[in-house]
């Protein structure tokens, strides 16, 4: 049986490991790092890496699946508020993005998209989740949905949860959780999918 507790920082290995795994196929980081000198599945584990560690320095929300010993998902993202980075890995990821032919450029076309379509009110901003893939099917990312959304519904500021995604059945699963389609955009043949879960009661009434 697995369960869903806070990141940590003695979890990233496992946890970065689980990602690698979960997204070797992914449309979106193949876009991203197919010019990694490493290959793309080891440039997505050190961008999720640098990511979750970042996450974790500063208190954002960032959680992990776990069965027994082993980590085999997490999910991170932000609340409402979005501080800056720990100078030391603000400038790991200066680094890493000099380290990649193109990532930069690939990074900010993608990032165009998803600001085109973020709604405009304070919301969470769910950036990455992934589950090992001998656990998909089986309630896990559901687990870690939920986990991430829970501090949302919580939070008075927020009025929903935003992502994106560039798998097609990612996104039919946030259509199963109540998200909406906000917009999409193309990244070389590569669709990627903007979607909103708005939070029914949001602000006052929920004060």
């Amino acid at each position: 049986m697995f369960k869903v507790r806070r990141a940590q920082s003695g979890d990233v290995g496992k946890a970065i490991a689980a990602l690698g795994d979960a997204f070797a196929q992914d449309p979106l980081m193949l876009y991203l790092f197919h010019e990694s000198p490493e290959g793309a599945r080891a440039g997505a584990m050190g961008f999720f890496s640098i990511l979750l560690r970042a996450r974790i320095a500063l208190d954002m929300p960032a959680y992990v699946l776990s069965q027994g010993d082993d980590v085999l998902g997490a999910v991170m993202g932000y609340d409402t508020s979005r501080p800056d980075w720990p100078a030391p890995l603000a400038e790991e990821m200066r680094q890493f993005e000099a380290n990649v032919p193109g990532f930069a450029a690939r990074l900010d076309a993608y990032a165009k998209i998803c600001e085109a379509h973020q709604p405009s009110e304070d919301h969470y901003y769910l950036g990455v989740i992934g589950v090992h893939p001998s656990l998909q099917g089986k309630g896990a990312g559901k687990a870690l949905l939920d986990a991430f959304s829970a501090p949302s519904l919580a939070d008075p500021k927020s009025h929903g949860v935003y992502l994106e995604t560039a798998s097609p059945s990612s996104l039919q699963f946030y259509y199963r959780n109540g998200f909406q389609l906000r917009g999409e955009g193309s990244l070389d043949g590569a669709t990627v999918w903007c979607v909103y879960s708005a939070l029914s009661g949001a602000g006052s009434a929920r004060r």
